[in-house]
């Protein structure tokens, strides 16, 4: 309960203070709260001449594949994205429907980028589900400046509550972009009841064609509660994993299409382990 109460006290008395910030120009890339490859939008900040469309609607699949005899397990999303004041606003609704074997689970996702002046921007999010598969509920936010030098400052929590658990984890990172190329670090700190544990991640993005595309390179080292490929078991923060994938995204306006394989080494806490072969593949529409 008082993870609750914690999370949603930073929430109402943070984006009130943030939305007052007055700032000068300034470059950012807002990126989603994740460097998950299922990453359902990056949106660029970059002064265009051109506007973007207001509306997107796009299609995600994530299908995981297991050693050890283990079932196979999907994931697929639609959402609708619609930018607003300007691109000062974004929202985004989702749904995602879990398979595993003769198992299913659904969740719903609502998420918003909100712009304050040109150097910072938060991300807000929430979700729940008929918890069988999913989390029965996950909330985040994250106020992201933009720094000297091409620096990037996030700092955020994310709560989460499954059935018989509940996580509450600070949210730490960095980026860095230089010429063509975009460096994020994360760090995850949760906290449990009886511990604590920590997760980071790496993620090197190359743009290309004038920066409408780009080829990506991610590792890390644990398990942060934001991953979308991960068992919601009620030990499955404290297993030790380690991924590296590589994924790539293509624009031909007015579609864009993302493709990513993550590999994942997994090392359970009862001493279990095997490997894991994610696939990622989205199609997204702008109109």
């Amino acid at each position: 309960m008082i993870y609750k109460t914690l999370l949603f006290f930073v929430l109402l008395t943070s984006a009130p203070v943030f939305a007052q910030e007055k700032t000068a120009d300034s470059t950012m890339i807002i990126q989603n709260s994740t460097i998950s490859p299922a990453a359902t939008e990056v949106i660029a900040v970059h002064d265009s001449v051109t506007p973007r469309p207001q509306n997107q609607i796009g299609v995600m699949h994530l299908q995981g594949l297991y050693g050890s005899g283990l079932a196979t397990m999907s994931i697929t999303s639609v959402q609708y994205l619609r930018r607003m004041n300007n691109e000062k606003v974004t929202l985004i609704g989702r749904a995602n429907l879990r398979t595993r074997a003769k198992n299913s689970s659904v969740k719903y996702d609502v998420e918003t980028y909100i712009k304050h002046g040109k150097k910072h921007y938060s991300f807000l999010s929430a979700s729940v589900s008929d918890e069988k598969m999913f989390p029965g509920f996950e909330a985040s936010y994250s106020f992201y400046s933009a720094l000297k030098k091409g620096y990037e400052l996030e700092t955020g929590v994310k709560y989460l509550s499954a059935q018989n658990f509940s996580l509450f984890t600070p949210v730490l990172g960095l980026s860095k972009e230089f010429g063509n190329n975009l460096v994020t670090f994360r760090n995850f700190f949760t906290l449990t009841e009886n511990d604590f544990y920590y997760a980071n991640t790496l993620a090197w993005k190359n743009f290309l064609n004038e920066k409408r595309d780009h080829l990506s390179v991610m590792t890390g080292f644990g398990n942060a509660p934001d991953s979308k490929n991960i068992d919601f078991a009620a030990d499955f923060i404290s297993n030790k994993s380690f991924f590296v994938g590589l994924g790539y995204e293509k624009n031909i306006k007015p579609f864009k299409l993302s493709a990513s394989t993550v590999y994942n080494r997994n090392n359970y806490s009862i001493g279990r382990k095997f490997n894991q072969v994610d696939f990622y593949l989205n199609l997204f529409y702008d109109f």
